[in-house]
């Protein structure tokens, strides 16, 4: 669909009002009006998903995230063509945005990276990415998946050290999943429970210690007596069969040597109950009530991606449960939504199913070994076949990495399972490929389980099938642009017809530029050319005036999505055993070690210097330091977030009052304090003077972030040895020998930026700001040795041994990959990820330990 027609038709889209010839039109002519018009609404208002493939499945400080982006329709997975900009933003454990990149998106595919600094903490990061246009509807959908980031290590050694930081609570801004010690959650299937009407329910039992938990009980009476029992069946989550009455049941168990009680949903007087039966290629669906349930004709809608497909009538009594057969291989692959509608068009009950794809595209790589000596070249073909065994050119992204030094997750999330399941769901799905490894009944009854606790109305049918017109919350985006509003400082007003100039500092020369506000004060600056982040000054004036002074510039780029809680195993992933991969290598190396000491002029190799780069030992467990950080903020991103919305900041006082509790500003002696206690500032490795921390309160426009540390660790023994003692005693007010009376702020000044010799404060009507364009794609560097034996004493630690996004094969499907190991012995994991044009879709994860 074109971009112009779908912008005209965002703008004057309203659903029609159902036209009928009498004032109750019959059953069948009002669901067959709201299967039209749901319809319609899918056909004018697509949906977009995104998917990206990483290079690893962990990262170090001072690492690169390299990543392919795959952004599809939701409704057919075929590239998209309605966003060009992709955001990808790094999110930190407490939910602050650490960075955020914009990938520019050609036919739906873009690649990028996510460069980690060696200054940033450790801890678990989630990576998001998300076109504005996902986030145009009620419940917004984005990609989301959770990388451990590990401290440096010097040694060879696999430590895997993540420090745990005691947080200020007001850092906190991503929720947690559950704080009860033991909590069992009820989930009936369609919604609701009815009395008198059996119903499955499913469940899922978490610890606030353990995450998923196994776990049996009891389903009680509200007297006593035993109804039925229960016990998990995969990750924490198991079904049961259950008749409720007017008085809900309890369940009881046993956890851990003490007992809980967990009381079920209380059932509906009258309603009525929604299940299905999927397997074998068919969906049996069938709807129940009780005898207080008033008689009426309700329809079935089966949806997929917002799209319903198939719509079914049903007039059901409590002696006439009404159900019917559909095969699923009518029907689009992946996660389908069962609603039961009314007249009115209220959706009574819902439940999602899940049918099975066509077989997938075929991704298998040949010429492996099973171990590859240190810095010994990689060569492989890697094939693309279809279901039918005919090959498919086309571009795949292939990661190669360090089988013993990557973590390894069996059943990981990958294209197939993000795109047709998990980008459905809520919450975080643990292991998704497992519901589809050896696939058996057992298995199809986890994955309906699954759907009953993780499904959720993403696609709201009553919305789609509403008289009233559809706002969209965002609009989709053609082509990068910065929007933003004018407003009156004081009054709040709209100011329209103000002239704004734009300076953009660029390679080192200004561009300057020029728009005017429309009646409603808004303004747009098109950044499609821009690469990188620019400093930019925006100033206003009115038309033929001097400049503004009473101007506040709101700039429209903060929609961003809130931050959602980690589920347990995030924050504890339970990476695979690879003991025995690292003794083959073992072995490996003491053959290779006998077979080089034979070759002529090796000797002058350090025997133990080569040992010591290999990988003694395996520390899989996370190490769990304490540091003195109480909190951290990034500077520039939260004075141009609190700008965006009106708000004047430019002092750092007025800054901190903004974002911490714990910071106070006592105007009558203007005091300033943190935690109650006095402020020792810091910057450039020593402690500023009372003069130099007068200069830098005014001048929150040249500083990068702040960092809050707290107790007597929070100052480094060099910052008081760059303190002079005069200094100290003199100007700075700051007595060295009571630190712990003291909180301490580490100012980080912007690069570039001389903070304490000349004034960044911004003047009133102008904004400086930074505008964010496109991020540009990096090749990744994989070193060659040909010769390998002149590199043995070369460091290369690499753990991703081989990025490329876009491998393109030929018309035998065929394409070979050639690349170097790393200084250990080590097997390799790869994984290959693809989409067809005509949206085949193929995923591969491929170990060499155990080839032959």
């Amino acid at each position: 669909m074109k971009n112009k027609r779908f912008l005209f038709l965002l703008s004057v889209f309203g659903l029609m009002t159902m036209t009928t010839d009498g004032e109750n039109p019959p059953a069948k002519t009002v669901f067959a009006q709201y299967m039209k018009q749901a319809q319609t609404f899918a056909d004018n208002f697509p949906r977009e998903k995104a998917y990206l493939h990483f290079d690893n499945t962990s990262y170090y400080v001072g690492d690169t995230i390299w990543f392919k982006a795959y952004v599809t329709l939701a409704e057919k997975q075929m590239f998209s063509q309605i966003s060009r900009p992709l955001y990808v933003e790094l999110v930190d454990q407490t939910g602050h945005i650490a960075d955020k990149q914009i990938i520019k998106l050609t036919q739906g595919e873009g690649n990028g990276q996510l460069v980690l600094p060696q200054s940033m903490l450790s801890g678990y990061y989630e990576v998001r990415a998300y076109t504005r246009w996902m986030l145009a509807f009620n419940e917004p959908q984005y990609f989301s998946r959770t990388f451990p980031i590990y401290q440096l290590s010097n040694s060879d050694k696999l430590e895997r050290s993540i420090t745990t930081y005691e947080l200020n609570p007001s850092m906190e801004n991503r929720p947690l999943e559950t704080k009860e010690k033991l909590s069992v959650r009820f989930f009936p299937e369609g919604g609701q429970l009815v009395e008198g009407v059996t119903s499955q329910v499913a469940f899922k039992a978490e610890s606030k210690n353990e995450g998923n938990i196994e776990l049996s009980g009891t389903i009680y009476t509200k007297g006593g007596t035993a109804i039925t029992s229960f016990e998990t069946l995969h990750d924490g989550m198991g079904c049961f069969e259950y008749t409720p009455s007017a008085q809900p049941a309890v369940a009881k168990v046993d956890f851990q040597g003490k007992k809980y009680e967990f009381t079920l949903p209380q059932a509906l007087p009258n309603g009525y109950v929604l299940s299905t039966v999927n397997n074998a290629g068919a969906l049996l669906v069938k709807v129940s009530c009780n005898t207080a349930t008033p008689q009426d004709t309700l329809a079935v809608f089966i949806s997929h991606q917002g799209r319903p497909y198939v719509h079914q009538l049903i007039s059901c009594r409590a002696d006439a449960p009404q159900e019917f057969i559909l095969p699923t291989r009518k029907l689009p692959a992946g996660v389908l939504q069962v609603s039961l509608i009314n007249r009115a068009g209220n959706t009574l009950c819902e439940r999602f199913v899940f049918a099975n794809p066509r077989a997938p595209l075929q991704l298998s790589a040949e010429g492996l070994k099973e171990v590859y000596a240190p810095y010994a070249p990689i060569r492989c073909e890697l094939q693309v076949r279809n279901a039918k065994g005919e090959p498919i050119s086309g571009d795949v992204s292939v990661s190669i990495r360090d089988g013993i030094r990557s973590d390894y997750l069996e059943y990981d999330n990958n294209i197939f399972t993000d795109l047709l399941l998990t980008s459905d769901l809520k919450g975080y799905i643990h292991q998704p490929g497992y519901y589809f490894a050896s696939p058996s009944p057992q298995k199809q009854m986890e994955l309906d389980i699954l759907l009953m606790v993780h499904g959720w109305r993403k696609y709201d049918i009553s919305q789609a099938i509403s008289t009233a017109p559809f706002i969209p919350l965002q609009l989709p985006e053609a082509q990068l642009v910065l929007n933003g509003q004018v407003k009156s400082t004081i009054l709040k007003n709209k100011l329209k017809d103000i002239a704004l100039s734009v300076i953009v500092k660029k390679d080192d020369q200004f561009i300057t530029g020029g728009t005017v506000t429309d009646e409603n004060g808004r303004f747009t600056i098109p950044v499609e050319d821009f690469e990188g982040t620019t400093e930019a000054v925006i100033q206003t004036r009115k038309v033929g005036k001097e400049r503004n002074k009473d101007a506040s510039i709101l700039i429209d780029r903060n929609f961003s999505p809130a931050p959602r809680a980690y589920g347990y195993k995030e924050l504890h992933p339970e990476w695979k055993d690879l003991t025995h991969w690292q003794q083959k290598a073992e072995n490996f190396d003491s053959l290779y070690m006998d077979s080089i000491r034979k070759v002529e002029g090796l000797y002058v190799l350090d025997e133990v210097e080569i040992k010591s780069k290999r990988r003694q030992g395996s520390n899989m467990a996370t190490k769990i330091n304490e540091k003195s950080i109480d909190a951290y903020y990034d500077v520039r991103r939260s004075v141009d977030l609190l700008r965006d919305n009106g708000k004047i900041v430019t002092t750092i006082p007025e800054l901190m009052e903004k974002l911490s509790p714990q910071f106070d500003w006592n105007r009558s002696n203007n005091e300033l304090t943190y935690r109650q206690k006095p402020i020792c500032y810091i910057m450039d490795n020593h402690i500023l003077s009372e003069t130099e921390t007068q200069m830098m309160l005014t001048e929150v426009d040249g500083l990068a972030s702040i960092i809050i540390s707290k107790g007597t660790g929070g100052i480094d023994d060099d910052i008081i040895q760059n303190t002079k003692i005069s200094e100290v005693s003199d100007s700075t007010g700051v007595d060295i020998s009571q630190l712990d009376k003291y909180s301490v702020f580490y100012l980080v000044p912007l690069p570039r930026r001389d903070v304490l010799n000349k004034s960044q404060s911004a003047a009133l009507g102008t904004r400086q700001t930074v505008i964010q364009g496109y991020t540009r794609a990096l090749e990744y560097y994989s070193p060659a040795y040909p010769t390998r034996e002149l590199y043995m004493d070369k460091v290369d630690k690499r753990r991703t041994l081989y990025w490329n996004p876009s491998v393109r094969t030929d018309a035998n499907g065929k394409a070979r990959i050639e690349c170097y190991n790393n200084q250990y012995s080590t097997p390799l994991i790869i994984q290959a990820e693809t989409m067809s044009k005509d949206g085949q879709i193929g995923s591969m994860t491929f170990e060499t330990n155990g080839v032959d």
